[in-house]
C-alpha cells in the first residue's frame, strides 16, 4: 500500500498535533480529561505480565531474567540474613490480635532483636485467647493498651519502645491504618521516630529470616501463574531484597518497606491462599540462594506489571543510567491475551485533580513535550486559564493523576471532557512513534511529505 505524498503530509501534521498539542476546543477548562494507553507502573526492569508471557511460551526463569536484566549473573549466594521490613509507616494507632485456634503472643517493654535472650524484668506478660493489644502513638510515647472479653488489664506506661514476639504456631493479625497483615513469622518491633517538626510518630517494624520467611511473603503476582514466571520473580525479588542490605534507614527503622516503595509484602496471606499458595512457596523454596549479580554485587531488580510494549530505560524515568536497566521488548505486555486488564486501558481524570497536579485552579489544556523510543511521555506541560505554565516529567504526571502508566496514546479533548476522535489505530502509533525518533529536520522533511513513502 503507498501513500501519497499529499495524504502523507496531511497525516504526519496532524499527527504531530495530536501528539503535541492536545487541548480544549476553546480556553475554558474542561470537566474532565479523558486518556487511553497501556501498561502498568514505572516501566524499569522486569515485566511481570512480560514473564508470563514468556513463560506460556516455554521460556525458563533464567532466560526471563536475561532477557530483563541483560549482562547480569544467575550465581548461588548466602540469602539467610535477618531483613528488618517495615509493616507500619508513621502509625499512630494499630492494633495486635491472635488469628489461629491456639496460640501465645508475649509482651516487652524496649527493644530486642529477634536472637537477643528477653530478661524477666522487661516481659509485661504472655496472652492467648481472644487478647487485643492496642498501640497508640501520643504525646511522644508509645501507649499500649490489653483488652479482652474474659479479663481486665492494668494500664501500663508508655514507651519508646516495645517488642512482641509469638511462639511457632501462632498466627497474628495486624491491623494498620494503611492494610492487614498475617503474621507467622519473626517478631515485632514499635519505636517512635522523632522527625524535624515534632515527637513524630510509630514505627512498626518485623524483622524475618530473608530467604525463606521475608520471601513466603511476597505478594508481587498471582501464585497461579507459570512456575517459570513465578520463579523468575522470586529470584527478582530475592535479589532486591539483598540489595537493600545492610543499611536501616532512618525515617521507617528498616531495611525494606512492605508496600511497592519497594517491593510488596503480604506476609503470611501469600502462602496460606486456598490452592494456590503453596505454589508461591514451592517457588521461593526452588530457588533458593538464587542471586542475580552484575560487577560482584546484587542487582537492583526493578519490576513493575507491564509496559506499552517495551521497558524503560531507568536514564529517561529516574535519571542515571544503568548497563542493565535498558529498554527490552515486552509485547507480551499489550497481548490481551496475557495481560486482559492493561494491555489496553481508558482513564477520566477529573479537571481538580488535573489543576491539583500542575498546582493551578484550574488547567485549560496540556501539551506533550517529549517521548521516550517507547512511545512514554517524558515531559509534559500543564496551562491554566491565565497563560501559566508548569512541566511535570512523565513519571510525576502518571503519580499525580493516577493513570496506570506513562504510555499515552489519546491526546485530544473536546469541552466537555470527551475524546475528540478515536484512539489512533496500531499502524498510526507506529508512525508517532517514529516521528520522535527522528531528528528535527528529519521531521520537517515527513511534514512535507518526503520521507517514509516507501515504508508502505
Amino acid at each position: 500500500m503507498r501513500i501519497s505524498n499529499r495524504r502523507f503530509s496531511t497525516l504526519a501534521i496532524a499527527l504531530l498535533l495530536s501528539v503535541l498539542t492536545p487541548m480544549s476546543a476553546d480556553a475554558s477548562a474542561p470537566a474532565k480529561f479523558v486518556f487511553t494507553g497501556s501498561g502498568f507502573g514505572h516501566g524499569v526492569g522486569m515485566s511481570q505480565y512480560g514473564a508470563k508471557g514468556m513463560a506460556m511460551e516455554s521460556a525458563t526463569s533464567a532466560m526471563i531474567l536475561n532477557h530483563f536484566y541483560p549482562g547480569t549473573s544467575l550465581l548461588p549466594s548466602d540469602d539467610t540474613q535477618l531483613i528488618r521490613v517495615n509493616v507500619g509507616h508513621k502509625q499512630r494507632d494499630a492494633s495486635l490480635t491472635i488469628k489461629s485456634e491456639s496460640g501465645t503472643v508475649t509482651l516487652i517493654r524496649g527493644r530486642f532483636t529477634i536472637n537477643r535472650p528477653i530478661p524477666e524484668s522487661a516481659v509485661v506478660g504472655s496472652y492467648s485467647g481472644d487478647i487485643t493489644i492496642s498501640m497508640t502513638s501520643i504525646a511522644g510515647k508509645i501507649e499500649i493498651t490489653r483488652s479482652s472479653k474474659t479479663a481486665k488489664f492494668t494500664s501500663l506506661e508508655p514507651d519508646d519502645d516495645w517488642t512482641i514476639r509469638w511462639d511457632s504456631e501462632t498466627v497474628m493479625t495486624l491491623r494498620t491504618s494503611a492494610r492487614n497483615y498475617l503474621l507467622k513469622y519473626g517478631q515485632l518491633n514499635l519505636k517512635r521516630v522523632a522527625n524535624d517538626v515534632g515527637p513524630g510518630e510509630m514505627e512498626i517494624t518485623t524483622t524475618l529470616s530473608l530467604g525463606d520467611h521475608y520471601l513466603y511473603g511476597i505478594g508481587e503476582v498471582p501464585s497461579s501463574w507459570p512456575d517459570a514466571a513465578l520463579d523468575a520473580q522470586a529470584i527478582a525479588a530475592r535479589t532486591f531484597a539483598l540489595s537493600k542490605l545492610p543499611t536501616i534507614r532512618k525515617a521507617c527503622d528498616c531495611h525494606i518497606y512492605s508496600t511497592i516503595r519497594d517491593q510488596n509484602f503480604v506476609g503470611y496471606g501469600k502462602e496460606s491462599e486456598p490452592f494456590y499458595g503453596i505454589r508461591w512457596r514451592n517457588a521461593v523454596d526452588r530457588t533458593r540462594n538464587q542471586i542475580l549479580f552484575f560487577e560482584g554485587r546484587p542487582i537492583q531488580s526493578f519490576f513493575f506489571s507491564s509496559s506499552g510494549g517495551m521497558t524503560q530505560n531507568v536514564k529517561d524515568v529516574w535519571g542515571a543510567q544503568v548497563a542493565y536497566l535498558i529498554n527490552r521488548p515486552d509485547t507480551w505486555s499489550v497481548d490481551l491475551a496475557v495481560n486482559p486488564r492493561y494491555a489496553k486501558w481508558r482513564r477520566e481524570v477529573p479537571q481538580s485533580v488535573m489543576a491539583k497536579a500542575f498546582e493551578f485552579k484550574d488547567l485549560v489544556k496540556y501539551q506533550i513535550l517529549e517521548r521516550s523510543v517507547t512511545g512514554s511521555i517524558l515531559k509534559i506541560r500543564g496551562i491554566d486559564s491565565q497563560g501559566r505554565e508548569k512541566i511535570l516529567t512523565g513519571e510525576q504526571f502518571r503519580s499525580l493523576v493516577g493513570l496506570p502508566s506513562t504510555w499515552i496514546n489519546l491526546a485530544g479533548i473536546s469541552p466537555d471532557g470527551e475524546p475528540e476522535r478515536e484512539p489512533p489505530s496500531e499502524q498510526v502509533i507506529e508512525i508517532c512513534l517514529d516521528l520522535f525518533r527522528f531528528s528535527q529536520s528529519l521531521r520537517e522533511s515527513c511534514e512535507q511529505g518526503k520521507t517514509l513513502e516507501r515504508r508502505f
